[in-house]
């Protein structure tokens, strides 16, 4: 008797607990299918953005290495020597790497461009007038040396 009671019980809640499973997931579909409409969002614009930013990643690595040539290219120019064409050599490839941001329309993600230029223009007439200084104090104190001489 006991064990028919128990038994009785047991599956009662086995039952409720079914029922209540069942009814849980019936109202979980009814809300996610009628009630909340889930969003479908076109994803081709953002694929798009993200591949126009790797393009824009691919051309700074490149005018990276190139600004990187420019620079030794100044680093180790003797600026003692008047040498006309080199300077114009560089001053081209410096404008170059300004032309980028032209080139892309005035595109705000090609300022890097314009930004480097500036720099590397900045750098090569600095690295010039240092060199200017360095030449005209030899030539002060060259003739220095030679009013102390005559005195």
């Amino acid at each position: 008797m006991k064990l028919d009671n128990l038994s009785e019980v047991f599956w009662r809640k086995i039952k409720y607990v079914l029922l209540f499973t069942l009814s849980v997931i019936l109202i979980y579909i009814i809300q996610t299918k009628f009630m909340l409409k889930i969003p479908v969002v076109d994803n081709n614009e953002l694929l798009d953005a993200i591949q126009d930013y790797e393009v824009i990643i691919d051309k700074q690595k490149d005018y990276a290495v190139k600004i990187k040539e420019i620079h030794e290219e100044i680093t180790a120019m003797e600026f003692d020597i008047h040498q006309v064409q080199k300077q114009d050599e560089i001053n081209k490839k410096i404008f170059g790497i300004r032309s980028v941001y032209k080139d892309n329309k005035m595109n705000s993600k090609y300022m890097f461009g314009i930004q480097s230029a500036n720099i590397l223009q900045i750098y090569f007439n600095t690295r010039e007038e240092h060199s200017s200084l360095l030449r005209n104090k030899k030539v002060i104190v060259d003739n220095l040396n030679e009013c102390k001489a005559n005195i």
